[in-house]
């Protein structure tokens, strides 16, 4: 079963949602920021505003296997994106989160759903393997 447009516009406002947070991150950090790390992280930012975008305005149509199970798994994950860059201060850290969310937001687009949940999977990974500490893991 395809995913609703209201399953969509769910999974869009979560990519900006995280866009969002790296844009906080990379305005409260840009003193101690290279150049070249602002831009990764801006042209991160575009990259998740784009798939907000092509999410809200495209018919999404993926047929999940299990789809409630993935969806949970996808919002799961870019809630767990968004509270990392939130609270992680490394930045090389930051654009690995960041990274993670661009690879799901293209499985997204693409319409894979083994890449989907495949990425989803890989960012709830590195979210998990970036935390601090236990009691500082996105939660």
């Amino acid at each position: 079963m395809p995913i609703s447009a209201d399953q969509a516009r769910d999974l869009a406002k979560a990519f900006l949602d995280v866009s969002h947070q790296l844009g906080v991150f990379r305005f409260a950090n840009w003193a101690s920021l290279t150049p070249a790390q602002r831009q990764r992280i801006e042209d991160t930012e575009w990259d998740l505003l784009n798939y907000s975008s092509s999410l809200v305005t495209s018919a999404v149509g993926i047929a999940l296997d299990d789809m409630q199970h993935d969806l949970d798994t996808i919002t799961e994950a870019t809630a767990k994106a968004k509270k990392a860059v939130e609270t992680i201060d490394k930045v090389k850290d930051i654009i690995k989160v960041a990274t993670a969310v661009v690879a799901l937001g293209g499985a997204i687009v693409s319409k894979n759903p083994k890449a989907i949940v495949g990425a989803a999977k890989d960012l709830l990974a590195t979210t998990k393997t970036l935390a601090k500490s236990p009691e500082e893991a996105p939660e």
